[in-house]
């Protein structure tokens, strides 16, 4: 089922010019149907909480077709309006948000995760009165946080977006059902305004293989197949990439005199600590070696040490094996 109307090359100048497009009837309109069918009948058995989800709105993951079809045509449009690298599209949320009915009519603006790259709104359900605010054009800092709290938690008082946007120029989207939104989501502020009663299926894209929350079908694909190979058999000639639900690799100063921690954080796993010849591996692998490539370019290192180590990320979830 194809979700959008529209062709890429119909949007793709106003989308390079402007840095957003909206479009009007965007859905099509069997996608529409089936959207508002499961927002009313279903959305509530696929309720999803935890970290790295908030707000005041109800969460949804929202179904693709089991074939793939429908998430080939996702990327193929969104890599095209968008520029995006096709071979490396992933997508890293797909929910339907359900603003509650005490939501204020003001709520303070917003970037979207890290993996959010490109964030496309879908109206399923928009109050009259309601509207997407949008700042294209003030403090256009990527945010390097996947938890949404945290690029807030982050910030000086004076660098809080109610403070920074006071006197910014607002785009004003007033949606409708079946419009379509599309913007930078983790470096443009954002907010709704009036949002109680609305409902969007929002869908977030990236070109760097980074699903933290595990909801592009083909992650849980690639990481039962690093798990099938990584059990006993050579991995010299398989291509190690960084997996995409690692979040950081975090280095900490403890207060014990020249002792550091490194880590690899796997989404809802438990820390990984790194080794010294991890990490350099880890700060070579680039997505085209194999890893007996990898081993020959690293000075210093026998071959098959550089495997045990592969092996043992691949096995903690910090790389996949393609």
């Amino acid at each position: 089922m194809r979700v959008f109307s529209f062709e890429p090359e119909d949007v793709r100048d106003r989308y390079r010019t402007d840095g957003w497009v909206h479009i009007r009837n965007g859905v099509d309109a069997a996608f529409l149907e089936e959207l508002q069918a499961f927002v009313e009948h279903e959305s509530a058995a696929s309720h999803v909480e935890g970290r790295g989800i908030s707000g005041t709105k109800q969460q949804a993951v929202f179904p693709l077709s089991e074939d793939g079809t429908m998430l080939q045509h996702l990327f193929d449009t969104i890599a095209g309006v968008c520029g995006l690298r096709r071979e490396t599209m992933t997508l890293s949320e797909r929910h339907i948000k359900a603003y509650d009915d005490a939501t204020p009519v003001d709520v303070p603006a917003h970037k979207d995760r890290l993996s959010s790259k490109v964030s496309v709104g879908i109206s399923a359900d928009v109050p009259a009165g309601s509207s997407l605010i949008l700042y294209p054009d003030d403090d256009r800092a990527l945010n390097p946080f996947n938890v949404g709290p945290a690029l807030r938690q982050s910030l000086a008082p004076e660098q809080l977006p109610e403070v920074i946007l006071e006197d910014a120029r607002e785009v004003v989207i007033e949606d409708e059902p079946g419009d379509v939104m599309i913007f930078p989501g983790s470096t443009m502020w954002h907010r709704r305004r009036r949002g109680a009663g609305v409902v969007n299926l929002y869908l977030k894209f990236n070109d760097f293989d980074s699903d933290p929350l595990g909801e592009d079908p083909t992650t849980p694909t690639r990481r039962a197949h690093t798990l099938s190979v990584v059990d006993g058999k050579p991995i010299a000639n398989l291509r190690p990439v960084l997996a995409r639900r690692l979040d950081t690799i975090t280095r900490q100063q403890t207060r014990a005199d020249g002792v550091t921690v490194v880590t690899a954080d796997v989404w809802d796993a438990r820390p990984v600590p790194l080794t010294d010849t991890q990490l350099t591996l880890l700060a070579a692998v680039d997505g085209s070696r194999s890893i007996s490539e990898l081993a020959a370019a690293v000075d210093g290192r026998d071959p098959a040490g550089v495997e045990a180590d592969a092996r043992q990320l691949a096995e903690r979830g910090v790389i996949d094996l393609l």
